[in-house]
């Protein structure tokens, strides 16, 4: 797939369905990375990803996954003694730099009650499966964030 004499960027797709600090930052990172890159980064998020999108997350840094015990707690602590960017500031950055799609899930809206009101502006569009595959089809990498 090219346009003229310049090829199609790169793709990207990744299938977001958590919502726990130590997944949101190594997804952030795959996804900034990956911009930089070059690539043009599609998100479908879903289930608990789709939870990290509302507007009112209370913190930058959302809790750690459940069973990592003191560890967990060292790691947030650490993020917010060192101020580490938050993991939706880095999409935003991403953002800035080139192509990133994010994309709400459809059936998870409904089953949360949520609109897109609800949705921090970084979210692009609510769609439905069927629309993130057909949009991401020819991605020449795949990952699955949960």
């Amino acid at each position: 797939m090219s346009v003229g004499n310049s090829p199609s960027p790169a793709r990207m797709a990744i299938i977001l369905t958590e919502n726990h600090v130590d997944k949101l930052l190594p997804f952030s990172t795959l996804v900034s990375g990956a911009v930089a890159m070059g690539f043009e980064v599609h998100v479908f998020a879903s289930f608990w990803g789709l939870d990290a999108f509302r507007k009112s997350s209370p913190s930058p840094h959302p809790p750690t996954s459940p069973g990592h015990g003191a560890a967990g707690a060292e790691l947030e602590s650490t993020l917010a003694d060192r101020k580490v960017p938050s993991w939706k500031s880095m999409l935003s950055t991403a953002k800035g730099i080139g192509t990133l799609r994010i994309y709400a899930c459809s059936q998870s809206m409904q089953l949360f009650h949520l609109t897109p009101a609800d949705l921090d502006p970084i979210v692009d569009e609510v769609v439905g499966i069927a629309t993130f595959i057909d949009r991401t089809r020819h991605a020449e990498a795949s990952y699955f964030v949960g």
